[in-house]
């Protein structure tokens, strides 16, 4: 029986990570074409999570990142070059599948007005702050795609009450867990200093808001009396460097970036995360550290609900977001805290037969 031409986009780090498993039970159960679309293109981003985690080479590299300065530029390229790829080398696929929620997972709607099937992981998820890039792709990647894999059951839920049909949305447990199973580190945990990553839009919005989660960091590591490891990030090290943010927060240190092995293993001895990262609040629970999240809502909430993170806030005052922080680390010692929200590692396949089947 001739295998099913499934094609993958996928142009993110976290996409990368997050498809491993499944790109390679694609290569074994069918014709697999894998596209990146080179948001991510340079070594940090994307080249070393191919080599951690063996990901095959892509058959097409696209050029998403090096050919726009801004995301519009981004989209306007991905809708024009995606279907223009997929006609020009005539492929005609089964399924088109996205993962998450970046502009890479948007290429999605312009493929779907030219009549392809489009299937999407992660779909479900709602933080319902509309302030999120990340909330617009994903909302709209679910509006067009006629079938969805839902990490648990309150994202189907809110799928269904969204309008799609029940045969259309598959509950397969979260991609991340057999990643990060395969990767455990093995030796004794530290459980010394705090790793932090802040990226999302909200908290770099501007000079004065990020300045504001810096002073909470030094707060942080002044209570706990430990070092702030912050994870190296373009944008972020843009305002450091122009504003003189880090000035008098001696207690953070730049670091990184990070190889997928090696960030797991920073995180794995770390006494605390603290994270604006939706991945931290799955990678934590996984590892077994707590996460301190300093945003407003998340679109992870059984995080927060099964006593695996906190949400603290964006802009409320350092010494109340700090109190709160002691206190969901005091509780954190001797409150029992549950994984299953995440599922049981056999996602992957999962997804697969729900793209290849009949």
């Amino acid at each position: 029986m001739k295998k099913p031409l499934i094609v993958t986009i996928t142009g993110i780090r976290p996409d990368f990570i997050r498809m491993a498993a499944v790109f390679r039970k694609l290569d074994e159960r069918a014709e697999h074409v894998m596209i990146h679309t080179g948001q991510h293109y340079d070594d940090a981003l994307s080249s070393v999570f191919f080599r951690d985690l063996e990901i095959r080479k892509p058959d097409f590299v696209l050029s998403s990142g090096r050919a726009s300065a801004t995301q519009y530029e981004n989209l306007a390229y991905l809708a024009a070059e995606v279907p223009a790829l997929l006609e020009r080398e005539k492929l005609d696929p089964r399924w088109i599948v996205f993962l998450g929620d970046s502009n890479s997972a948007l290429a999605s709607v312009p493929l779907f007005k030219e009549g392809y099937r489009i299937a999407h992981i992660e779909g479900g998820m709602r933080s319902y702050d509309r302030r999120m890039p990340e909330e617009v792709n994903r909302v709209c990647c679910d509006y067009v795609s006629d079938l969805i894999f839902a990490y648990t059951p309150l994202y189907k839920q809110r799928l269904l009450g969204e309008g799609k049909r029940d045969e259309n949305v598959q509950v397969v447990g979260n991609t991340i867990t057999e990643i990060v199973r395969a990767h455990l580190p093995t030796e004794p945990r530290e459980r010394a200093g705090i790793v932090a990553d802040i990226h999302r839009s909200e908290n770099l919005s501007s000079a004065a808001q990020f300045r504001h989660i810096l002073e909470f960091l030094q707060a942080v590591g002044e209570r706990l009396d430990q070092p702030v490891r912050l994870v190296r990030f373009a944008r972020a090290q843009r305002l450091i460097d122009a504003h003189g943010l880090l000035d008098g927060l001696d207690r953070i240190e730049l670091a990184g970036p990070f190889g997928f092995v090696e960030y797991l293993r920073l995180q794995y001895h770390a006494a605390v995360i603290v994270s604006d990262s939706g991945t931290a609040q799955e990678e934590g629970p996984l590892l077994g550290v707590p996460v301190v999240v300093p945003r407003n809502a998340t679109e992870r909430p059984e995080s927060v609900e099964h006593g695996n993170s906190i949400l603290v806030g964006e802009t409320g005052p350092v010494a109340r977001m700090v109190d709160d922080t002691m206190r969901f680390l005091d509780s954190y010692r001797w409150t029992p805290q549950s994984v299953e929200w995440l599922g049981d590692g056999s996602t992957s396949q999962s997804i697969v037969n729900g793209l290849v089947r009949d």
